[in-house]
């Protein structure tokens, strides 16, 4: 155990302390400093997060455990509420007791390389106040965060400590230098500044609070929820894409995502914004849902102290019973809830069934508590409604009208029960409520046969469906009440032509063939590297789906792509000799493990091209 060590600050690195640990111990040798923390000399120091946790925290004694260092001196706290519960459990045990290998990519630090820098950073003012008060400054795990830019405490924008890891020994910590912090006064006009202090307040927010209770799954409903709410749903919960699309750009602009790395592809079927709303084991960067989070709610405390209640158009159950015959008539006994989509408004529709077998609907969402004593429509009266309608038949005392009084119902309801359950007491009453077409409906069908028939001798030539498009509400009129004189009168169908091409296909691949070249071209020069594949090139061209669908009509540009698209292995190997000839053009020492880590290639896949990377560096 280590008799000294320095206390970490308010959400200091737990790497920020063993740097000053070894500045105070006197250690020359970093290797002696890691030992004595970690109980061994081959530890690797990782900034984020560092590990393993839980051999420190024994060393070090006191109060202090691992649970407890994770939580308030790594950035772990920043990606806990988006991870897959399962997946969370194995990261902490690995954070705990294991060497950090291949953390990144299960945590999404690496994933997509949003907002992704390197170095330390930190905020002029926070250090100019810890070197008065403290007498040092150290480095504050809320300024590492990715996709954040300002200061929470300050809105200064943070600024790249002049040493970075990269320039010392993977074994190195560094600490922070007076001589070497750059503490004069910073820019004031920065733009998108409310939106970038916004982010920075709510990923503040995640390491400050505990959410370990709350995970993926339990964050997607919340979106769902608000999404529903928002009238971005159906009711079969399946998400407007196109609306929602709309209305996110609306909000932040394409600008700004674009700053955040966070644009979004819409006629991409995998762009983040569709998986982060999916079911998805796809990692998404905690940046992109504080995005989402603000569109949603505009308020994270209020999303996550709310986050396990729904939206529920109808409120929460049991909801009543509106069955005047039943002796429960309006008591909260309806458990069954049916909610489908309204074909024409697409507003939810709740279907409530009781367990006395009366069933009604309304159209939703409900707006006040009155709603819930409304009825859109009967469905079912059910057996204690019938019970009750063949006991006043019994006492053979109550005329029609007055017994659907008595049965909150329609006169002719009487009769289709009185049919069905046999008692046929009041047959002599069916000429009396047969269905009759009101005078002036009948009136109004005259007049629209009439405007039907004017219209098609002004227009001899006109097809049926010409004529329903001159005649629209007077056709769909017609069709309802009288549809075999609609169609007697009606021109008769003519037969549909069959189709004929009107591309030229050989004219469209030579032009395609130039095109798709151009693009090619253009991406192998690009800055941004981008593998060369069908779907970019098509995409970035705005004819994938011509690519896709007619590319058997496009022999000479089938071929050429065939040609020059690139597989993965290609891809990486393209990025490696780049990172070379950059590193080359700028005189700098040339390291094979550090083109693996820029081009961002997983160990057992840059075994397979690394004889090829060597042979390019020699």
């Amino acid at each position: 155990m280590i008799h000294f060590f320095t206390d970490p600050y308010k959400d200091e690195l737990i790497y920020s302390a063993i740097s000053r640990y070894h500045f105070y111990t006197g250690n020359i040798d970093f290797k002696d400093t890691i030992e004595e923390c970690f109980g061994k000399r081959t530890i690797i120091s990782s900034l984020e997060i560092g590990s393993p946790i839980d051999a420190l925290a024994k060393n070090i004694g006191g109060s202090y455990t691992s649970e407890y260092l994770i939580k308030e001196h790594t950035i772990f706290p920043y990606y806990i509420p988006f991870l897959p519960m399962k997946r969370r459990e194995e990261i902490i045990k690995e954070i705990k007791y294991g060497d950090c290998s291949g953390i990144y990519q299960k945590i999404g630090i690496i994933a997509g390389s949003v907002c992704k820098r390197e170095g330390i950073y930190y905020c002029p003012i926070c250090a100019t106040n810890e070197i008065q008060m403290k007498g040092e400054a150290y480095i504050h795990r809320e300024h590492q965060l990715q996709g954040i830019y300002l200061c929470v405490h300050h809105g200064e924008l943070l600024r790249r400590y002049k040493t970075i890891k990269t320039d010392v020994s993977r074994l190195e910590f560094i600490r922070f230098e007076k001589d070497l912090l750059d503490l004069s006064n910073g820019p004031k006009d920065i733009k998108h500044y409310e939106k970038m202090l916004k982010l920075a307040s709510d990923a503040y927010y995640l390491l400050e609070n505990d959410l370990m209770s709350t995970d993926r799954k339990i964050v997607l409903k919340k979106y769902k929820s608000i999404l529903c709410e928002k009238g971005l749903t159906t009711s079969g919960n399946r998400i407007k894409q196109r609306e929602f699309y709309e209305e996110f750009i609306n909000c932040y602009g394409l600008e700004f995502l674009k700053i955040m790395d966070s644009n979004i592809d819409k006629d991409d079927e995998y762009n983040w914004l569709r998986v982060i709303t999916r079911n998805s084991k796809r990692t998404v960067h905690p940046v992109r849902h504080l995005l989402l989070i603000n569109f949603l709610s505009g308020d994270i405390a209020e999303f996550f102290n709310d986050i396990r209640n729904n939206y529920k158009p109808f409120g929460k159950g049991p909801w009543p019973c509106l069955n005047k015959i039943s002796e429960h008539y309006k008591m909260n006994l309806v458990n069954n809830l049916k909610i489908t989509d309204d074909y024409k408004t697409r507003l939810p529709v709740g279907t409530f069934s009781c367990d006395c077998g009366f069933v009604y609907s309304r159209k939703g969402p409900d707006k006040s508590s009155e709603d819930r004593y409304k009825i859109g429509r009967t469905k079912k009266f059910g057996i204690v409604w019938e019970d009750k309608f063949k006991a006043y038949l019994k006492e053979r005392k109550y005329g029609l009208r007055e017994l659907a009084r008595f049965m909150n119902c329609d006169p002719k309801t009487i009769l289709k029960f009185d049919s069905i359950l046999g008692t046929n007491m009041f047959q002599n009453n069916k000429g009396n409520i047969k269905d009759k077409q009101p005078a002036a409906e009948t009136d109004k069908l005259s007049d629209y046969k009439n405007s039907i028939l004017v219209n098609m001798e002004s227009n001899t030539a006109a097809t049926r469906t010409e004529i329903r498009s001159m005649c629209k509400k007077e056709y769909i009129f017609i069709y309802r009440k009288d549809k075999k004189w609609l169609y007697d009168k009606l021109p008769i169908a003519t037969k549909r032509t069959k189709y004929q091409p009107i591309v030229d296909w050989n004219k469209r691949d030579s032009e395609l063939l130039i095109i798709v070249k151009n693009k090619y071209e253009g991406l192998l020069v690009s800055d941004e590297l981008i593998r060369i594949t069908k779907s970019n090139i098509g995409r970035g061209l705005g004819i994938l789906t011509t690519l896709e669908k007619n590319i058997d009509k496009l022999p000479n540009t089938e071929k050429y792509l065939n040609k020059v698209i690139e597989t993965v292995e290609e891809f990486q190997i393209r990025r490696c000799k780049k990172i070379i000839k950059n590193k080359v053009a700028n005189g700098e020492p040339i390291r094979i493990w550090e083109i693996q880590r820029i081009a961002g290639i997983r160990n057992k896949a840059f075994e397979k091209i690394k004889n090829i990377v060597l042979a390019c560096i020699n």
